[in-house]
């Protein structure tokens, strides 16, 4: 935390507790204020009784579903604790994270603000709209696509800064909302020690990672296990797939009854998974935002075999173009080839560990947003 007394104060807002940390939301608001702590005394706005590192935290409770949907819950309650914050620490300049966003409309007097949106809400639902597992899936994002349009145009809009953390994202947002005030800053990754790597399991081992009741992640888990995982199997038959990730929905966790198939349900640390992984895949179909399971996966030296929306917010290591593929035969042909060729993946894996280790540090994106929040007018 800063320790000099004219520390600027920062105040962030959010809408669920950033620790501890269980999903991409909380990743990302976790880290960025954990950094940005060392140059601003932070007052954080937020479902938590209290944050770590330092941070001053005026807790709020949140009722409701989607909460980083601002027009799903009533917020009356955040609105009233960033009133309440403000009046103990008045704040230079604020971070507003997805959910708190619709507190800025109209209120000018509210210090002035970036806004880390993170992944584009109308593209989401776009894309859900088109590629939704069923019917019903469909019509829910067609029907919220033109609120979350009218609430990203007033978003860019109204705050100094929008940030999102790839560019197909910030594509969208710069086109809705007709202004050039929307910059791509993508997550970091934490990269273990050397030392901390395990060792490729005996049996060649593909591994689908990510929190497995979210839906982008529930229709690339079942894509793997019919279309994909079918012609690995039949390519390399002592081949396994592991899925692994948080809280599996039930057609999720039933996908262990299958042939070569296991469902690791929760985790604790990732890095021993990823290590004894051949291959990783990310075989995405909907959703937006960057893929926090390459970048782990990367930092852990294993080679991913993705399809090109995996690739939103990330420059491909040198060698990987041939591992993205838009089609299942593609996918399998290049996750076969990797576990057949143990000196190519772990070229493409050395490769990949280089990357994150020089492109996507947490320290590098604090600095953005830094850098945004002190030109925030």
């Amino acid at each position: 935390m800063a320790d000099t007394a004219d520390a600027a104060r920062l105040l962030a807002v959010c809408t669920q507790p950033p620790w501890p940390v269980r999903d991409g939301y909380g990743l990302r608001v976790a880290n960025l204020l954990e950094r940005l702590a060392a140059s601003w005394r932070i007052t954080l706005v937020a479902p938590v009784e209290a944050a770590p590192h330092g941070i001053a935290c005026v807790p709020v409770r949140l009722e409701g579903t989607g909460l980083t949907y601002p027009w799903r819950f009533d917020n009356a309650p955040l609105r009233a604790s960033v009133r309440t914050a403000l009046a103990a620490h008045p704040a230079a300049r604020a971070l507003v994270f997805p959910g708190a966003e619709a507190l800025w409309f109209g209120a000018d007097d509210l210090p002035p603000a970036v806004m880390d949106m993170i992944d584009c809400n109308p593209l989401e639902f776009w894309r859900g709209a088109l590629g939704g597992r069923s019917v019903r899936e469909r019509l829910r994002d067609l029907a919220e696509l033109p609120v979350a349009t009218r609430y990203a145009r007033r978003t860019v809009r109204r705050f100094s800064a929008t940030v999102l953390v790839g560019e197909r994202d910030a594509a969208w947002m710069r086109w809705i909302g007709g202004r050039d005030s929307v910059h791509v800053v993508p997550n970091g990754v934490a990269v273990p020690a050397e030392e901390a790597l395990v060792a490729e399991d005996d049996a060649p081992t593909v591994v689908f990672l990510g929190s497995l009741g979210y839906a982008p992640n529930v229709d690339a888990a079942l894509f793997a296990a019919d279309q994909i995982w079918p012609r690995i199997a039949a390519a390399v038959p002592e081949a396994r797939f592991v899925i692994a990730g948080r809280t599996p929905a039930p057609e999720v966790a039933a996908l262990a009854a299958r042939p070569g198939i296991a469902v690791a349900a929760d985790v604790p640390d990732v890095v021993p998974v990823l290590g004894r992984a051949w291959v990783s895949i990310a075989p995405m179909r909907i959703g937006v935002g960057i893929k926090n399971k390459v970048l782990e996966a990367w930092a852990c030296a294993r080679p991913v075999v993705m399809t090109p929306l995996a690739t939103n917010g990330l420059v491909l290591p040198p060698g990987h173009e041939g591992f993205v593929h838009r089609d299942a035969a593609g996918l399998a042909d290049a996750v076969a080839a990797l576990l057949r060729d143990a000196a190519a993946r772990r070229s493409a894996g050395a490769a990949a560990r280089a990357l994150v280790q020089a492109r996507f540090s947490w320290a590098g994106a604090a600095a953005r947003i830094e850098a945004l929040l002190r030109a925030a007018c």
